[in-house]
């Protein structure tokens, strides 16, 4: 497939899990790709040395940082395309017990650096006649609870309500704006769950699959989303987690 063929897409979180998975694609797909994160050294060695991939680092929580990446990314490849909106982290704390360093956080990392980046890229989208697409990363918490996710859920819940925001706003540029709301998939981020026997084997009885999402799942719907193929959807978050909602 070459759905994306000399398209230039840039992918915040790039370096693991989701983004790094969405980054392999679109190359397979023909773009040309530039990666934000902060984890320089993986990044470095999954794609330092891969054609058509740009690694900068850059930390999303920073407002003067984002504007200076995009920047560079313009400078480098022309335009944007395509912005694949994924940073995010996760602080497994109850409500009583989170504190404020993990509540601002997970807020500054899952709500702020997908403003900034999003704000950024449409703008440069507007600038130069860009009729372009966004995908955020919203999740599963943006609609079901689960225990100590108590700055996490809210922060996705937000991501999913801004992207209903940037849709309308931006559809008289022809730009498009959705978001997937992935379930519990196999990324480093559910480690915890996954060598937990007890939180594991709860996870497993409670989903009507009983397994977890893959990475490649995840990463279908998304560059669904920015294909040609949802070419009339917009403002929508897309949940994949296997039915998990329905438990």
């Amino acid at each position: 497939m070459n759905r994306f063929k000399n398209k230039i897409v840039l992918i915040t979180g790039g370096a693991n899990g989701l983004g790094r998975g969405m980054a392999e694609q679109y190359l397979k797909e023909g773009a040309k790709v530039a990666i934000f994160d902060i984890e320089d050294d993986t990044m470095e060695s999954v794609f330092g040395n891969t054609p058509n991939v740009l690694c900068i680092h850059c930390d999303v929580r920073n407002y003067d940082a984002v504007q200076a990446a995009v920047r560079q990314v313009l400078d480098y490849y022309g335009h944007i395309d395509i912005l694949m909106n994924n940073a995010g982290i996760v602080h497994r704390q109850s409500f009583r017990a989170c504190t404020k360093d993990a509540w601002e956080d997970t807020i500054n990392t899952n709500l702020n650096g997908v403003f900034f980046v999003g704000q950024a890229v449409a703008n440069s989208m507007i600038e130069k006649g860009i009729q372009g697409v966004i995908v955020n990363t919203s999740s599963i918490s943006a609609r079901k609870t689960g225990i100590d996710t108590s700055s996490y859920g809210p922060s996705k819940a937000a991501v999913t309500n801004l992207t209903m925001v940037m849709a309308l706003e931006l559809a008289q540029f022809g730009i498009r704006v959705n978001a997937i709301g992935p379930g519990t998939t196999k990324t480093r981020i559910i480690n915890g769950t996954v060598n937990n026997p007890v939180r594991n084997a709860l996870f497993l009885s409670k989903s009507p699959f009983g397994r977890y999402g893959e990475v490649r799942e995840a990463v279908d719907l998304a560059l669904f989303l920015a294909s040609d193929e949802a070419s009339f959807i917009t403002g929508e978050t897309l949940f994949e987690d296997g039915g998990f909602c329905l438990t």
